[in-house]
């Protein structure tokens, strides 16, 4: 089931959101779901970083697995609240659980991406990146075909618009997270 689930979302994302929707999971199983996929992102997002160091940023090096899982959770479940309410101001339907449960599979998929990005970079670096970087591209297409799906639009350009506002919404939100553990517009307390 998984696999064939994968291989619907790449090809077919609609039916494959209407198959995670048909799962009808409980908001506890989605939210372990999530915990699990952004811990296990997490630790491959790190030791990717440990392997190839060249290939992150400074900063990174500096945060801890922990913080960085605790920092993907939220991140998605600040997220998929911003494309539920930005999906209610475009006319959406969908629940709260169903859409958590579509961003929940996307972090298995990126966690499919990431580890095969793994493996490229020890035989093709830059094959890695390109490929990588075109994955990242497709699963925002993949992303809008969920979110039409789920929110039962009958036009992109309403998905589109829910992506953007749950963008406006995720940035907003986060910026009053910052502010609130005290940091500044310099990154510091």
């Amino acid at each position: 089931m998984w696999k064939q689930l994968f291989i619907d979302t790449i090809k077919a994302p609609k039916q494959a959101a209407r198959q995670v929707l048909a799962l009808e999971l409980d908001g506890p199983t989605i939210w372990q779901g999530l915990a699990l996929a952004t811990i296990l992102n997490a630790v491959v997002f790190v030791v990717t970083i440990l392997a190839f160091p060249p290939a992150a940023p400074p900063m990174v090096l500096t945060i801890s697995p922990v913080t960085l899982a605790v920092m993907f959770f939220t991140s998605m479940s600040i997220g998929t609240i911003s494309l539920f309410w930005g999906g209610r101001i475009v006319g959406g339907i969908a629940s709260f659980n169903d859409l958590l449960a579509l961003v929940t599979w996307l972090q298995y998929m990126r966690l499919a991406v990431q580890l095969g990005g793994f493996v490229l970079m020890i035989a093709a670096p830059s094959v890695a990146l390109l490929l990588t970087s075109l994955a990242l591209l497709y699963g925002v297409w993949i992303l809008l075909n969920f979110i039409y799906e789920a929110q039962g639009f009958d036009s992109f350009g309403k998905a589109m618009a829910n992506l953007l506002l749950g963008f406006v919404g995720l940035v907003f939100i986060f910026s009053i997270l910052i502010s609130f553990l005290g940091f500044g517009p310099t990154g510091t307390p």
